[in-house]
This record gives C-alpha cells, structure tokens and sequence, in this order.
C-alpha cells in the first residue's frame, strides 16, 4: 500500500531503506507539524526532506520519474446504490483471501463484527477462525466486554489480550520503529499483533470502515467556512494542545498543519465526496494505515476490505450513510442479532476519560522522560514539564492530551533512532 521514493531516485517499501543510504538527514518541520497535528505527515510528505510517498494517483515509470494520473475514486457516483450490493461486495473481497483462513481483529464496533462475521463464514472448514481483542489506549473496557459477545455469537475462539504496563516502553519503540516512525495511531494494537501466528491466516482489519461505509467525517455544522471545518474535524486535537505544547509551538504546529491541509483538501471543496476524499487522505491513508500495513503486514499477511475498489464503488453508491447509518442494516443481511448489540462507543458518553494503559503511571513517566529529552524539550509547555506525574496521567487520560503526547514520544525516538545522519537536531526549527 506504501512505496516511498527519495529525490536522489531510490525507491523501497520501508522508509527505512531509503533513510539507511542517506547522510545526512534532514527533518521537514512541516510533515513533523503534520505528525502532531493530525497524525501523520500528509499529502506525500514525510518527516524527512527529501523523502516522500506515493500518493494513490502517482506511479513511478521505470526511470524513477513521478507520474500523475486522475484518481478512480474521484469519479464515484452517488445513488442507485443498496445496503444488499454494499453487502456482495464485502463478501466478494473477503472470499478473495479465505484459502488460508483467518484471524481478525475484534474490538466489537461495528467495523470489526462485519468483517469477523464474513470472516467466519467465508473460512475453510479446516481452518477455525481465532479473533483477538486488546485494549485501545481511547477506549473502554466496554470494548473488550462486547467483542466477547460478539466472538461468542460467532463461535469464533476468542482471545483477550491485556497490555502490560510494564511493556509499555518496548511495545511503544516495536510500534514506532514498524510504521517508521510516521505516525503514533494505534500503538495499543502491539499486544495482538505479537501474538499472531504467521501461518494462522490472514489478519482482516478495519481500515476505512468508517470513512467508507459508516460515513463518520460528514461535513460538521458550525460556524466557520467549510475548510475550517474540514480542518478542525481532521486536527480536533489541537484542542488540546496548550496543555501540552508551549505556545510559540501550539502557533507553529498549527500553521504548518493547516497550509499543508488547505493545500490537499481544497480541491475536493465542491466534490460531492468531498468530505469523505479529504478524511482518507488526511488520516486514514497517511497515518492509520501504517498499522495494518506496518505492524500488522511484519507478522502476517492483511486485508483491509473496506478499500477495496467493489465495496467504495457500492458503499459510495449508496445516497446518504452518514452518522454510521449503514452498519445496522450491512450487520442485519448478515446476522440480526449482532445488528442490534450496541457497540462500546453507544455505551459510554462522549467525550470520556481513558483510564486505560498509557495513562498509568509506568506509561506516563516513559513518555514524559521521551518528551524531555533536549530535542523535544523546546516544543513543551513549562508548566506541564515542571508539572509531578499524576498530572502527565491526567492529560494522557484525554484524546487530544493523549494524541500530541504519543505523536511527540515517536517524535523522540525518530530522533533517537537516526542521531548519527541528523548531525544534532534543533527543534526550534519547527517554530522559525
């Protein structure tokens, strides 16, 4: 899914191919600003200048040159579609990968059961489907809860597997160095993937479920004009973000987000997708993606059905799926009683607490003593650095506070990681 290309003419699958025939390296502030603002360096960039990936409508012909060509998606149309052709169309893509089974991952939302469902169906009688759950660092123990009763539905051997807290540092550094250490979404995700069996099946994740099929980035009402909006739904973060970053760092960060944004989303302005074409490219391609196709993909094989073309085709298709409004009606052709099993998100309020893994006190000092580290020191905000650990757990237990910490914990192991080709790394640059 990821080819990343160098402007010396290198290309490779791992960024860390290109990065290891480079000296010296240099930081691109704005792909970093990216990192910690939305999730990931966007539109092509990395954290390294120079560096790059392709984006869904380039290829590189054999003399290593960029090419361009319109993007399929682009030309999608709406209505006409039905939730009974949404559903062919998941069952086409997942029957594609059942000849060595599966092993999906369960956390009991609605992206998940579908796909555990088809999974289960569609597997060989030979090869009993096994689901993992773990527990996401922006949930609840609610989600462990309901992907047992799911799993018990389905009849699928379920395991359950707890992060430790003692862990929470190597599993951090495993995660950061996976995805090379271009985003921080899904760190929890380590315990299942390590114990995945190579030879178990094929891993069927989630990815784009809810740009796709559950419509979850339609356009916000408020105040503002629509690229505000876009902005502000895909770096809700930022919200939070004087609690962490000091305030030359909250100006900066923001400014080099929001220009990199308005120079991907603004030409989907008037696209009749075009909330939902800005949301994959802003975050489920850049940054979510590089679990299932960086940590994952490490350890066993991948499908990520909700990007097949068949199921955008027919999900876009369908007239209006906003607000999750398509879940109930794909899991009920599918079974009716998981349709009608609230999910973890319906059970608890929004926003919430975390009270989970990276908000304990062993998390909590790993990602400070990270954070403080002479790189990244000068981004933090004086109070929070001075501040004891029970107020680090604190804002570790809030979704944007949470984001910015892990986004500049990867950070400083980017930094860690290639400190002999960056020659010293002064993070003012990031401000100037």
């Amino acid at each position: 899914m990821h080819t990343w290309y160098s402007d010396s003419g290198h290309t490779a699958e791992r960024l860390e191919t290109l990065l290891e025939q480079e000296d010296p390296i240099r930081p691109d502030w704005d792909g970093i600003a990216e990192l910690l603002a939305i999730g990931a360096p966007i539109d092509g960039r990395t954290t390294v200048r120079g560096m790059r990936r392709l984006r869904p409508w380039e290829t590189l012909d054999e003399g290593g040159a960029v090419t361009t060509e319109r993007w399929s998606w682009l030309d999608l149309e709406s209505g006409g579609g039905s939730v009974d052709a949404v559903v062919s169309a998941l069952e086409a893509t997942v029957a594609d990968h059942a000849s060595n089974g599966f092993a999906p991952l369960l956390s009991g939302g609605w992206d998940s059961r579908i796909l555990a469902t088809l999974a289960v169906r569609a597997s060989p009688a030979d090869r009993p489907v096994t689901v993992r759950t773990t527990s996401s660092d922006t949930g609840t123990v609610l989600e462990e809860l309901v992907a047992a009763q799911v799993a018990e539905r389905l009849g699928a051997h379920h395991k359950i597997l707890m992060p430790r807290r003692d862990r929470f540092a190597p599993d951090l550094a495993l995660f950061a160095s996976a995805v090379d250490f271009q985003t921080a979404f899904h760190i929890w995700l380590v315990p299942a993937v390590e114990d995945l069996d190579p030879a178990g099946g094929t891993v069927v994740d989630g990815l784009g479920g809810g740009v796709v099929l559950g419509g979850a980035f339609a356009d916000p009402s408020g105040r503002g004009s629509l690229l505000d909006r876009r902005f502000a739904a895909t770096s809700p973060y930022l919200g939070d973000a004087g609690a962490v970053l000091c305030p030359a760092a909250v100006t900066a960060v923001t400014d080099r987000a929001r220009a990199g944004f308005d120079a991907l989303a603004t030409p989907l302005l008037g696209h009749r997708h075009g909330a939902t074409w800005t949301a994959y490219l802003a975050r489920t391609l850049p940054g979510i993606s590089l679990a299932p196709y960086g940590l994952v993909s490490a350890k066993a094989p991948v499908a990520t059905p909700y990007l097949d073309d068949r199921v955008v085709a027919a999900a876009m298709a369908v007239e209006d799926h906003t607000d999750g409004r398509l879940y109930p009606e794909v899991m009920g052709r599918l079974d009716p009683v998981l349709a009608t099993l609230p999910t973890a998100a319906e059970l608890t309020p929004w926003p919430r607490p975390h009270p989970r893994r990276i908000s304990s006190a062993e998390a909590a000092g790993v990602i400070r003593d990270l954070v403080l580290a002479p790189t990244v020191r000068p981004l933090i905000d004086d109070a929070l650095a001075g501040a004891p650990l029970e107020r680090w757990m604190a804002v570790l237990a809030t979704r944007g506070g949470q984001h910015l910490l892990r986004g500049l914990a990867v950070l400083a192991l980017w930094f860690d990681r290639w400190a002999d080709r960056l020659g010293g790394v002064d993070t003012e640059g990031l401000l100037r």
